[in-house]
Order: C-alpha cells, then sequence, then structure tokens
C-alpha cells in the first residue's frame, strides 16, 4: 500500500469517529435545549462559589468537554504531518486562488469543530505549505459556521441570524484571510510557491513501523507547542469570568455601534464552548441585547478567543496574530453594524 493512501485512510477514520462523535453529541444537545433542558456543568459556577476556584472549574469544565476533540485533533494533525505531501497542500491551497479559499472557507466548517481543537488542524495545513490567507480563512470560518451551530442557531434564534451568520462569518473570514495574506506574503514567498506548484511529489513507501513513530512524534511536538497556551488561555478566561457576569454584559450591550464594539471584542476574549454560545446570545436578546451586539457575538466568539489566540502564536509570528484579531475584530463590528440595520429587532418565541 502506498505511503499516501494509508495516510488519507488513516485521516478519514480519525475524521469519521470525530465528526460522529461531535455531531451526535451536538444534535444531543440541541434537542435538550429545544426543550428548554440544559445539560448540567461537569464543575458549575454558582453565585456561592469562591472567586479563587472559578479558574480551575473553568478549565475543568473545559478539559472534561474537549478533551476528545481535542485529542482527534491532534492526532489528525500528526497524520497530516506524516503522511500528507507538501506539495500536495500546495498544489490546493498553496495558491492566492479562489479555488484555495473557496477549501478553505467551505471544507474546514464541515469538521464541526470549536476555535481551540481547530489550532493543530490549522497548524498541521500551514506547516505542509498552505498560504497564510487560506490556512487563516480556514481557522476563522471553520468554528463559526459548523453544521451543527447553523442548525441550533436556526432553532433558537432565527432564519434571519443563521443567514446573517453565514454570509458575514465566511466574507470576514476570506477578506481577514486575503487581507493578511497580502500584508505578509512576500516576493520571494510567492514565487517559491509557484515554482513548488510545477513540482510533482515523490511517493515514498509504507514502513509501517517507522511512520507510526513518526506520526506519534509529530502528534507530541504539535501538543507541546500548543496545548499548554491553550489550557493557559482557558484559565485567563477563568479569571475574567470573575469580573464578567451575564448581568454586565447584556447592560452594556443594547443597540448600537459602540455596544456592538464592545460585543465583538468580547467575543474575541471570552471562551465559550461550541453551540454554548447560541443559548448565551438567546438569554442576552430576552434581557434586551441589540440585534448587532448579538451578530458580532455569533462572529467573533465561535473565531476568535483568548485560548485559540495564545495557540496560534506558536503556529505564526504574533504580529501576524494581532493583525488578524484586529482585522477580525473590525469585521465583527462592520458585520454586527450592518446586520443591526437589516433587522433592527426580533422577537424570540
Amino acid at each position: 500500500m502506498k505511503r499516501i493512501i494509508f495516510g488519507i485512510i488513516l485521516i478519514f477514520l480519525i475524521l469519521g469517529i470525530l465528526v460522529g462523535y461531535e455531531w451526535y453529541g451536538a444534535i444531543k444537545k440541541s434537542h435538550l435545549i429545544e426543550k428548554g433542558i440544559y445539560p448540567k456543568e461537569p464543575f458549575p459556577i454558582t453565585p456561592g462559589t469562591p472567586w479563587w476556584e472559578i479558574p480551575f472549574l473553568t478549565l475543568f469544565t473545559y478539559l472534561t468537554k474537549a478533551w476528545f476533540c481535542l485529542g482527534m485533533a491532534f492526532l489528525i494533525a500528526g497524520a497530516v504531518q506524516t503522511f500528507i505531501p507538501k506539495e500536495m497542500i500546495i498544489k490546493h491551497l498553496g495558491r492566492r486562488s479562489l479555488k484555495a479559499y473557496f477549501i478553505a472557507a467551505f471544507g474546514g466548517p464541515l469538521l464541526s469543530v470549536c476555535s481551540c481543537s481547530i489550532i493543530p488542524l490549522f497548524a498541521a495545513i500551514k506547516k505542509r505549505g498552505a498560504g497564510l490567507g487560506p490556512a487563516i480563512t480556514f481557522l476563522l470560518a471553520t468554528p463559526a459556521i459548523n453544521p451543527t451551530a447553523i442548525i441550533l442557531t436556526f432553532s433558537l434564534l432565527s432564519w434571519k441570524f443563521v443567514i446573517g451568520r453565514i454570509v458575514l462569518a465566511l466574507s470576514a473570514a476570506i477578506i481577514t484571510g486575503a487581507i493578511l495574506e497580502a500584508i505578509w506574503t512576500t516576493e520571494e514567498e510567492k514565487a517559491g510557491v509557484l515554482s513548488q506548484l510545477k513540482v510533482e511529489y515523490q511517493e515514498k513507501p509504507l514502513n509501517l513501523k517507522e511512520d507510526l513513530k513518526e506520526w506519534v512524534l509529530n502528534v507530541f511536538d504539535f501538543l507541546k507547542k500548543i496545548l499548554p497556551l491553550v489550557l493557559l488561555g482557558i484559565f485567563i478566561i477563568g479569571i475574567v469570568k470573575i469580573f464578567l457576569s451575564s448581568e454586565v454584559i447584556s447592560k452594556y450591550l443594547g443597540p448600537g455601534v459602540w455596544q456592538t464594539a464592545l460585543a465583538s471584542i468580547i467575543g474575541v476574549v471570552m471562551y465559550t464552548p461550541t453551540l454554548v454560545e447560541i443559548p448565551f446570545v438567546r438569554e442576552l436578546l430576552i434581557l434586551g441585547m441589540g440585534t448587532g451586539p448579538a451578530l458580532a457575538f455569533l462572529l467573533t466568539a465561535p473565531a476568535l478567543s483568548l485560548p485559540s489566540i495564545l495557540g496560534v502564536s506558536r503556529v505564526i509570528n504574533w504580529k501576524m496574530v494581532l493583525n488578524y484579531t484586529i482585522i477580525m475584530w473590525f469585521l465583527g463590528i462592520l458585520g454586527g453594524t450592518i446586520f443591526s440595520f437589516l433587522v433592527p429587532q426580533i422577537i424570540l418565541h
């Protein structure tokens, strides 16, 4: 069996397990939420919880919920690094073309993973030669518009939020990727990518023992580079939770541009597990949150988070990370403002 065929089978096998697990859990959770039954937190934070316990409970809750998805993501990243030729990634995601952005924008969301679990996959395709623009688009679009989140948005919010979320999230991810590529891709790098596109990759023979050993080493390499900063980010979010309550958020997130800007910032710095942002926004809308701030939060919260930002900084230059964070924040404001103009208010049943 050829090495690349074995790698592709392995990746799709792990992907199948991941997607099946995530979709089953998401659909089960969405049905419960529709009935008004919210899953209990494994480590709940109540008004009586001592303040010093909140960061640790936040971290433990994240690990309890995300360990499987993160683990699968690191296994896939290691398999991509080990078995998929660099030239193949470059061929499909390495050039500044509509095809590369299309694959990045629409292919990733089928994975149904959060902003932290997408980091090892982003690291893998970037390390194997993906262009900066398509890779950033993949990073931002995947958690923002995964199918289960779209289905739950339709169920708990409305079809208007679904359309707004899909159109504006995809647009923001593609625009951010294109701007970052224009800023940071040098002429030498462009020439290098184009020259590599003309080179056919050489298929290596499969050596199962050595290849599996290399896979494990690559997985471990991604783990030690990315995971510590992701966990640090989750812990910092727990510290933020000490001072940031739902009551405070709803008080300052009514209709308006400044409120939309604040919601976009909160979306950047506040981590919410996949799908949790939707019932969270619903409750805030009931409390008086404006439609613009709500959509801005739905754009930035899944695509960006402090743990994600810290993790990505181990893959690309921190200046690039700062750039795409600021661009995405601004596009979140713009998207929320446009949405509030088209949908100034909404009635939830």
